[in-house]
This record gives C-alpha cells, sequence and structure tokens, in this order.
C-alpha cells in the first residue's frame, strides 16, 4: 500500500477527529497552535468532508515548483522537503498533557485550522486556511444572521465558517496538496524563493549571459510565480552551458521571436521580450515535430 492509497482508504468514519486553529509566529517554531475542542455533530461533518475528497481526488501529480494540477488530481510532495509543514505538524503534536484549548481571540486570528484523522496508527493532517471573514478587522464590519421561520434574526459574532475541503493532506511521510496556491502561502517562505532569485542575479555566470539584469528583475518584481520560475531557472542552470547565447539568438532569428542582443551578443532584456527569455531559460519554449507548432509548456519532463 501507498500512501496515497491509504489516505484514500482510511477508516475515517471511525476515526478520532481533532480541530487545531494556528497562526504564523516570527519565532524559530514558526507556527503557535491551539486545541479546539469540538461535538460530535462537528466531527462528523469533518469526516464528511474530507471522505468527499478522497472520493473526488484519484489521482496525484509530482510536485514541484511549476506543476499544476486539476480537479480530480493532487500534487504529492515528500514532507522531508517542507521545513514549513513539519513545522506546523509539530506544533500540533504536543503531548495531550501539553494541549492548550483555545480561546475567542486565538480562533478570530487563526490565519489556518488542521483537522486530525487518527485511525488506529494511521494519522492523516488536513489544512485549510481560514475564511476572510475569521479576520478581526472584517468580522468588526459584518452583521451575522439566521433566517429561522420565516424570521431573520441577529446571532452572536462569535460564529466560524469551515469550508466542505481541505487546501492539502498529509500522511506517514507524504503530502497531497489539492490547493498549490494555499499550501504555498500557509508553509512555504516567499522569502525563500526572493533569496534564490538574489542570488541568481549576482552568479557571473547569469550575468555573463546578459547586457543589463535590471529590466529581468523588474520584470519579476515580487511576483510569487515569476519567483519560482526563476528558482527552477537556477535549478536547471542552462545559462552555464558552453555557447548558450549564441544558440537562442540562432533559434530566436530563425524562429522569428523578437529576443534583442547587443553588440557583444548578449541578450538585451526588456518588458515586451522578458516573459519569452523567461521561457528559453525554463527550456519551455519547444517545438513539436509532427506539427512544426512551437508551444510555451507550463512544465518540461524528458521522454
Amino acid at each position: 500500500m501507498t500512501d496515497f492509497s491509504d489516505w484514500r482508504e482510511l477508516d475515517y468514519d471511525n476515526s478520532t477527529v481533532q480541530l487545531w486553529v494556528f497562526k504564523k509566529s516570527t519565532t524559530a517554531a514558526k507556527f503557535r497552535a491551539w486545541h479546539v475542542r469540538t461535538d460530535e455533530e462537528v466531527e462528523n461533518l469533518f469526516r464528511n468532508a474530507i471522505k468527499s475528497e478522497v472520493l473526488r481526488i484519484t489521482e496525484k501529480v509530482t510536485y514541484s515548483h511549476l506543476s499544476q494540477n486539476n480537479e480530480n488530481s493532487c500534487l504529492e510532495h515528500s514532507l522531508e522537503d517542507s521545513e514549513g509543514l513539519i513545522a506546523l505538524l509539530q506544533a500540533v503534536d504536543v503531548p495531550e498533557t501539553e494541549n492548550t484549548d483555545a480561546q475567542l481571540k486565538q480562533l478570530k486570528g487563526a490565519v489556518g485550522y488542521l483537522v486530525k484523522f487518527q485511525s488506529g496508527e494511521k494519522t492523516v493532517y488536513a489544512v485549510r486556511k481560514t475564511a476572510p471573514s475569521w479576520k478581526p478587522t472584517l468580522r468588526n464590519k459584518l452583521i451575522n444572521a439566521i433566517f429561522v421561520n420565516g424570521e431573520l434574526s441577529a446571532v452572536p459574532d462569535e460564529s466560524f465558517t469551515f469550508d466542505s475541503y481541505f487546501d492539502f493532506y498529509c500522511l506517514n511521510e507524504t503530502i497531497f496538496v489539492a490547493s498549490k496556491r494555499a499550501y504555498e502561502s500557509t508553509v512555504s517562505d516567499k522569502k525563500a524563493y526572493k533569496k534564490s532569485f538574489d542570488d541568481l542575479t549576482v552568479d557571473p555566470e547569469f550575468l555573463s549571459v546578459f547586457s543589463d539584469v535590471e529590466p529581468l528583475k523588474k520584470y519579476v518584481g515580487q511576483n510569487s510565480m515569476q519567483l519560482r520560475r526563476m528558482t527552477v531557472i537556477q535549478q536547471k542552470a542552462l545559462y552555464r552551458v558552453p555557447g548558450f547565447s549564441d544558440r537562442v539568438k540562432l533559434v530566436s532569428e530563425t524562429r522569428k521571436w523578437g529576443i534583442n542582443f547587443d553588440q557583444n551578443g548578449k541578450i538585451s532584456v526588456c518588458q515586451d521580450t522578458a516573459k519569452i527569455v523567461i521561457q528559453v531559460l525554463l527550456d519551455h519554449r519547444l517545438l513539436s515535430e509532427v506539427t512544426e507548432t512551437i508551444y510555451d509548456v507550463p512544465d518540461a519532463e524528458a521522454v
């Protein structure tokens, strides 16, 4: 049995359910977490939610910085590669005697919640970002009401909305990501991507390809997707291949891609060509030998 099949076939109906809310922390622990007491009705709703999700998700795709999943698949990721999630699991796996029950202020300010489903020796962790209405600044602007017996009545503002699905799951040493954006914003540190890009833009071999790297830096900016792409570019390091710029120039002129070069044969990036240059550095601008059509692809897997 694999972790994926174990995740789908866990006995959720008879599992014990434990709810935690968490906030990010600037300390080395990365997260602070609090246990939330729940009744059987709420726990059954969580059981039904995850059972619905495992029925929906029937396929898995290997996680990468640029990979994407569809409505019936998830991205499979190794737990050892996610320092953020390891830290979150450590925060919610404290011994029972050290559990701290959440107070109202912790729920209001929580950035996410985690539900532990335990069946026998197996534990599935299901994580979801909280709805915007959980934020104190937004809650103060809301009027909460309920429609009963033909009448709208006010209800206390101590109400919280839980979605009937989760953003990602973990079992044993494997993470199953249903929402990549939510996963990366919850447990991945954007600063790591930014540092990677900063390191890349002072790499002499990378700089040697361009007449001026500043237009590329301006194009990437703080955009998370572009920063992830630059991390992949750094990992692939195609710019280190001897004669890389000459080859790009030849192909660009042949295929009329419009990439500009200075008198020394270095790539001159501008806002109009930055996207093309990034695709080339990723090796994601590919030619179909069948139709002779050129495609920009989201991920390139060698055959």
